[in-house]
């Protein structure tokens, strides 16, 4: 089950390989505070609400999480 493909990590995945490790951190991050209901003025805010908008609450709560964990963190620093 842990390898099933969700849309959490594939659009956690696909924001990585868009737009680098730490700038789709930056994206997570703003989507956390649609999460808990505190967005925060942010370039990343329009992103962020669509994301939210798309994925619902427990999707988006899961994706923020994926970022909170460096296990998901890539090895390779030139995908930061």
């Amino acid at each position: 089950m842990a390898d099933e493909p969700t849309l959490y990590r594939e659009l956690a995945t696909a924001l990585v390989d868009e737009h680098g490790w730490d700038r789709a951190t930056f994206i997570a991050t703003a989507v956390r505070g649609y999460v808990y209901g505190q967005p925060s003025p942010s370039p990343y805010r329009e992103a962020a609400e669509a994301i939210y908008k798309r994925l619902g609450w427990e999707q988006a709560a899961l994706l923020t999480s994926w970022f909170r964990n460096l296990a998901n963190r890539p090895p390779d620093p030139s995908r930061r």
